[in-house]
């Protein structure tokens, strides 16, 4: 009778056993169960949502400071992901795109020039949602060059009648000047304004008709005291590469800008 108690014995402490082990495993189980719905609950947390938004109101122009200029930047192109666009500074136009990143109370746009120009670098551009103003900075491809940090302000224009400036006798300012100065005389050659900031000067040498027309391109503002500034490209015309020219308007007269050296913004179409 002993052996067949001990056999049975043995057979109870087994199943036990096996009990335990089962329960043990299937309670590690529920803890990785457990765990991994837990991660699955923070990665959904971290997910943020934000509400359908016009991206075609970041498309336009901006501009401000820079350096010890000031830069025009215009977004051709922008969705969810991905923006493309140019910048124009002292009259050198280059091309810019990237990413898109949208945050609570701004949009982070990280654009890279071409590459190609010893002077190409990369911008981070944080743009408003409440206003549109930016703040931003501007990194070189060359480590020896300081990186710049800069405000922007965007900027509402209208662009010229094709080959016409428009006059009727209101007073000048900041969001007409385009309409109204984008085609005009400067020195015995003509200057047309874009809306992008570019502006484009062409002339004859010495006034000489014969010989074969020159163009200078340049960068243009106006600020709110009505002074337009122009940075010039280098160029062999203009000694002074960046100029301040002074609206005059007289009662009843027609406005006209006047700059350094008794050079003169008229329009050109009258």
């Amino acid at each position: 009778m002993i052996a067949p108690m001990k056999k049975i014995c043995t057979l109870f402490i087994g199943i036990i056993g096996l009990i335990q082990l089962t329960s043990c495993s299937s309670g590690t189980d529920t803890k990785q169960l457990t765990a991994s719905e837990n991660s699955q609950a923070d990665s959904v947390k971290t997910e943020e949502w934000f509400p359908e938004y016009d991206f075609d109101t970041l498309r336009g122009l901006y501009s401000g400071d820079f350096g010890d200029g000031f830069i025009n930047i215009f977004l051709t192109y922008v969705n969810d992901k991905k923006a493309i666009g140019y910048n124009i500074h002292k009259g050198l136009q280059r091309n810019i795109n990237g990413d898109v990143v949208q945050k609570k109370d701004a949009f982070e746009l990280t654009l890279s020039e071409p590459g190609d120009n010893p002077y190409d670098g990369v911008f981070v551009l944080n743009i408003s949602k409440k206003d549109f103003s930016v703040t931003g900075t501007w990194t070189a491809k060359d480590p020896s060059i300081k990186t710049k940090k800069f405000k922007l302000k965007k900027q509402e224009t209208k662009e010229p009648l094709d080959g016409q400036s428009l006059y009727e006798g209101e007073s000048i300012n900041e969001s007409n000047f385009l309409e109204t100065f984008g085609y005009s005389t400067l020195d015995g050659g003509n200057i047309r304004f874009e809306e992008n900031g570019l502006a484009t000067f062409t002339y004859y040498p010495d006034e000489q008709k014969h010989e074969q027309l020159e163009t200078i391109k340049a960068s243009w503002r106006v600020e709110k005291d009505n002074t337009l500034i122009i940075e010039w490209a280098k160029n062999p015309k203009f000694k002074e590469r960046n100029m301040k020219f002074k609206l005059l308007q007289p009662k009843d007269e027609v406005p006209r800008f006047q700059g350094p050296n008794g050079l003169s913004i008229d329009l050109e179409y009258y």
